[in-house]
């Protein structure tokens, strides 16, 4: 049986599997007409997907993850469907994804990006408005590596997620398949 590991500050929530965040990089903004050269100077910076309809809470969050890590890489996508076709061609390491989509549910989504949750490709954090802890909880049932609440999760808070999320998925695609 899985265990889950609650810790109320900041209303996140996480899975036991994760562990120390690792060495904090910078930040920087995603633009897809950057010259191939900045691209690939950005490529070794970590590649970070916010799915939100909600136009003010993508930009704010994003705003926060540079303000923490300038080197970040931050893409945007407004509904689900979007997000899930820039999975496709770029090497997203991790989505961090409202539940409360305009076009489809954010557990849809989540089921797309983490088909085997004992075993995810991709790290995903949910980070909602929807204030109902069960949903939390079934965010990390269904392969979510973290869940937040909009209302308690600073940039800060986020960032360090995001960081402990991506270094969890990296040591599960390390291990061996039983």
């Amino acid at each position: 049986m899985k265990r889950k590991t609650e810790e109320q500050r900041g209303g996140i929530l996480s899975h036991p599997r994760t562990s120390k965040a690792p060495q904090l990089p910078k930040t920087a903004c995603w633009k897809s007409s950057l010259p191939q050269t900045e691209k690939e100077e950005m490529s070794n910076s970590p590649l970070i997907l916010l799915i939100d309809g909600n136009h003010e809470d993508r930009e704010y969050y994003a705003q926060r993850l540079r303000i923490s890590a300038p080197d970040l890489v931050v893409v945007h996508a407004a509904d689900g469907k979007s997000g899930l076709a820039l999975c496709k061609p770029q090497s997203i390491d991790c989505v961090v994804l409202e539940i409360d989509l305009p076009d489809m549910s954010g557990f849809e989504v989540l089921l797309k990006l983490v088909p085997l949750v004992q075993h995810p490709e991709i790290a995903v954090i949910v980070l909602t408005r929807l204030a109902n802890q069960y949903l939390l909880e079934a965010a990390l049932k269904n392969g979510a590596q973290a869940a937040l609440h909009k209302t308690m999760a600073s940039g800060d808070l986020l960032y360090m997620t995001v960081l402990k999320a991506i270094s969890a998925v990296q040591m599960d695609r390390k291990r061996p398949a039983l």
